[in-house]
């Protein structure tokens, strides 16, 4: 088998399959090395995936790029939403936004991540210039011209460039010695996959109580949503072992009226929330994309959003050395692509950060602070269609 590539990606998830697909393109040869990649090969279309993302423009332009667009849309499984909906439990806070009333389409799609997983797989598998390596990577090393990756079964591979794109706690990383800020949620999220009683008619609901947040995301069956319950670890626990009827009811009393009474459809899944941010992207012929550079929380629906992000402008910088007949393993020639991609990975960490501290809790002053501030952008157009814009990559 090939042991000689241009670049090797450590990590067969979503960023780093669309990382391989999209490099492909430009004739590089690409290894995928991920004990669990083939996982990708089977797709249930008869069952609901637990687990969905809110995919914005710039994701879904990459979607095209990458050729597997025109897959997701043909599986009908690929939901666009059109509203969103965010208010506080017990509160005067509320926000709306309608695409039609800015003269968009749609604001974004929501898909099963599984779904993108399998196509992205199959687009993979059927590459000449991909080989995927179900098998671990268990040591790594550099020289001037080289990077080397040494897999469980010993094989050795060679490349210009290594790409570790896996996951929050990234083995790369560690070997690397890369350091990470952390700072705990001190937040749980419980996800599972619900029946509501009304259609959701293609709005993105989000709501805010003392304790944490609920968001329902609109799958492409009217009466089934993703449901992301983000809240203290303790009560995320208690959830997890109430009976479904019990959940559904502890649910029913924060949703209220607005998705009626719901049944799950999924088990319930239990993650812990930490924010995290590598010191470094770049070290000599290594990259950190996706959640192994940065992990936020889930409220906005933007982590995958900024994996697909820096994978983009990775796959662009990479072609752009190519072009310019440079060695696309060095730092100096990286550099560029670490500061664009901190920059925005920050603005974001920033901005999750200071959206939930001013939801938590539920001091008088904050709540006036969070009503007015809502409130006052619900009823002034210009800035809530920016910020719906940018939060969604909107191209229009």
């Amino acid at each position: 088998m090939k042991t000689q590539f241009d670049v090797a990606i450590v990590g067969g998830g979503l960023v780093g399959l669309a990382t391989a697909c999209a490099l492909s393109q430009s004739n590089l040869t690409v290894a995928i090395v991920d004990v669990n990649v083939n996982d990708n090969q089977n797709f249930a279309f008869d069952e609901i995936g637990i687990r969905a993302s809110a995919i914005n423009g710039a994701s879904q332009q990459y979607f095209s790029q990458i050729g597997i667009w025109n897959d997701l849309c043909a599986s009908e499984r690929v939901h666009a939403f059109s509203e969103i909906g965010v208010w506080e439990k017990n509160g005067l806070a509320h926000l709306t936004a309608r695409a039609k009333d800015y003269g968009y389409p749609n604001l974004g799609y929501i898909i099963e991540n599984n779904l993108i997983s399998y196509y992205l797989y199959q687009h993979a598998q059927a590459n000449s210039n991909i080989t995927i390596f179900n098998l671990s990577a268990i040591d790594n090393n550099y020289n001037e011209d080289y990077a080397f990756l040494t897999l469980s079964d010993n094989t050795r591979l060679q490349a210009k460039l290594i790409i570790g794109a896996d996951g929050a706690h990234s083995w790369l990383r560690r070997q690397e010695k890369i350091s990470v800020f952390e700072r705990d949620y001190l937040h749980h999220a419980v996800i599972t996959t619900v029946e509501t009683q009304y259609p959701h008619q293609a709005c993105a609901r989000q709501i805010f109580y003392p304790n944490g947040i609920v968001a329902f995301l609109p799958l492409w069956q009217p009466n089934y949503s993703c449901l992301v319950w983000s809240t203290k670890p303790e009560q995320a626990a208690i959830l997890t072992s109430l009976t479904e009827s019990e959940f559904c009811q502890e649910l029913f009393k924060l949703s209220g009226d607005k998705v009626g009474q719901c049944q799950l459809v999924n088990p319930r899944m239990v993650f812990p929330l930490k924010a995290r941010f590598a010191k470094q992207f770049i070290k000599h012929r290594l990259v950190l994309i996706g959640d192994a550079a940065h992990t936020i929380h889930p409220l906005a629906g933007q982590g995958v959003n900024l994996g697909f992000e820096d994978s983009a402008l990775l796959v662009a910088t990479i072609n752009k050395l190519i072009d310019e007949h440079k060695d696309i393993g060095l730092v100096e020639n990286l550099k560029s692509f670490q500061f664009t991609r901190r920059k925005d990975a920050l603005v974001m960490l920033t901005a999750m950060r200071t959206i939930q501290d001013m939801f938590n809790g539920d001091n008088a002053f904050k709540k006036m602070v969070r009503t007015v501030g809502m409130n006052a952008i619900d009823n002034f157009s210009p800035i809530k269609k920016r910020l719906i814009k940018y939060a969604m990559k909107i191209v229009n």
